[in-house]
């Protein structure tokens, strides 16, 4: 062999070889890749060839120069296999390492095999099928004999299933089982990090995902196929919002189809905020990297990454859904020039005060121009009839008339609009239950539909005294000018008045089975965010 096929042969070696293990449990930093996935599907496509299809593309990222330097790579929900090419998953007590092994779908073999290929933990979310019934559970087979689950798959890097976990609040998913109570689930890694994992409309619930807080996890995989909504809970918005205030590590991977709303992937570091983030206007398959800083170590260096904004018009695209604010208690922002506004708005006794400093420009009698509500709520509401829950909010937000029909509805890209208002200084106050039922967040959104840099804004809780129950004082604060601002809001959501979305084999809505212990926390001392 001559000295230029010798060569051609140590570069083929090198590029097939195993990524080495990067992180180890004394770095203060591990890397995670997060993919954000187009999730299109072409018309009449057959299951089998979609399914071999998409899982190409897995394979390419995982071997993709980009995915080198990770410890940790995570795909999104609902974008690799369907209904008809659901896979057995092996149980992650048994030890199985699926590559090669005929019993699992290509789909599992292969990831399986790219993992211990390439020595990463990837975590990918697919359509699995189960023998039915399973232990303990008594409730009917469907006539097939077989569950299926939408689940979570981590595999480490010898390509083990180390963890499995089968999504409880399910988004409607017609045909799709759940376990009898949500699956409390994570695994540990050889960097010295703990993973908890759920799933996209679990992220709306108490359990699993607030559980796993309270069991004192700090990172956390969250495969996703959102479906974005104004004002509160576009899919990046409620993503930093979630690691915000729970101050945790939330590597967030979503598919991507716009035109049906589903877009947002990022990597958030706690109260640090948004280490990379992304809202797509056009499908896209592209994977993201960042250096994360370990819980472990509070002062570890964070780099972040600067999101590429679309503008307003382009962000039109990404079809937006719109809450149910019609019932909300709100006043108008006087649209007054150079103005110190001191308001109260309540809806019953959940009162919100705020104090804002703004000024309006001048000459838009012919102009269009977002207005603004100070709103104030505490009532129920529905997930598209999928699951009710109860939201408590002080909140302000834009509309693009004098109309509320049109409050939180955007202009269509066509329309050209004035930033009408800049927003100097903002503090909203009020009172929130503190107990295991009531999760309390930041919440805001600027008109390209991005959630605002953590630095830009305060967060503060403190115990109110003199209660017959514990609550919490919360204030929030915008300490930058902004014109773009959609939302600026402290959004909660209360839990006791209503049951989980969990679902029976035959797709029907059941109960809570299991009572699941909950670790619960006081705060005893003012927490400034």
């Amino acid at each position: 062999m001559n000295k230029p096929s010798i060569l051609i042969c140590i570069l083929l070696l090198l590029r097939v070889a195993p990524s080495k293990q990067l992180s180890t449990p004394s770095d203060p930093h591990y890397w995670a890749g997060v993919v954000e996935f187009s999730s299109f599907r072409v018309a009449g496509e057959l299951a089998e060839n979609s399914t071999a299809n998409r899982l190409t593309e897995y394979l390419a990222i995982i071997d993709s120069p980009e995915a080198d330097v990770t410890d940790v790579l995570v795909f999104p929900e609902g974008t690799l296999n369907r209904f008809e090419t659901a896979s057995f998953v092996p149980h992650p007590g048994d030890n199985v390492v699926p590559c090669n092994n005929l019993r699992y779908e290509r789909v599992v073999r292969d990831i399986s095999c790219a993992a211990r290929n390439r020595k990463k933990y990837v975590v990918i979310n697919l359509t699995e099928k189960a023998q039915c019934p399973e232990a303990f559970d008594t409730r009917p087979c469907s006539t097939d004999g077989l569950y299926h689950f939408n689940t979570n798959v981590a595999f480490d890097r010898e390509g083990m299933v180390v963890s499995r976990y089968r999504k409880f609040n399910l988004f409607g998913e017609a045909g799709i089982n759940t376990t009898t109570y949500p699956e409390i689930v994570s695994f540990e890694t050889d960097f010295g990090v703990r993973f908890g994992h759920f799933i996209c409309f679990d992220l709306m619930f108490n359990e699993p995902a607030l559980e796993l807080v309270r069991l004192g996890i700090t990172d956390f995989i969250f495969p996703t196929m959102w479906f974005s909504e104004l004002p509160f809970l576009t899919a990046s918005q409620i993503q930093q919002g979630w690691a915000f205030a729970n101050n945790a590590n939330l590597l967030a991977a979503g598919a991507s189809f716009p035109g049906v709303g589903s877009t947002g992937t990022g990597v958030y570091s706690g109260r640090r905020g948004a280490i990379t983030t992304v809202m797509n206007h056009d499908p896209q398959t592209k994977l993201y990297v960042a250096q994360v800083p370990k819980m472990s170590f509070p002062n570890a260096a964070i780099n972040k990454i600067p999101p590429q904004k679309g503008t307003p018009a382009q962000m039109t695209k990404l079809l937006l859904k719109r809450d149910q604010i019609d019932k909300y208690a709100t006043k108008d922002l006087p649209m007054t020039s150079n103005a110190q506004l001191e308001e109260r708005v309540c809806y019953g006794s959940h009162c919100c005060n705020f104090t804002i400093n703004y000024t309006v420009r001048a000459n838009l009698q012919n102009s269009k121009y977002y207005r603004y509500k100070l709103a104030a709520y505490d009532a129920g509401r529905t997930f598209d009839g999928f699951a009710d829950g109860q939201i408590t909010t002080c909140a302000i937000f834009a509309c693009s008339s004098n109309s509320y029909s049109d409050c939180s509805r955007r202009f269509e890209g066509n329309e050209v609009f004035e930033e009408a208002v800049t927003f100097n200084a903002i503090t909203i106050v009020a009172k929130f239950a503190n107990n295991d039922q009531t999760f309390v967040l930041p919440n805001n959104v600027d008109t390209s539909i991005l959630p605002f840099d953590v630095s830009e804004t305060e967060y503060i809780v403190v115990p109110s005294e003199g209660d017959e129950t514990p609550h919490n004082i919360v204030t929030y604060k915008l300490n930058r000018p902004r014109s773009d601002l959609y939302t600026f809001a402290i959004w909660a959501r209360k839990f006791e008045q209503y049951t989980t979305s969990g679902a029976n084999p035959s797709g029907m809505l059941s109960a809570l089975v299991f009572a699941v212990a909950a670790l619960a926390g006081v705060v005893k001392n003012a927490v400034v965010f």
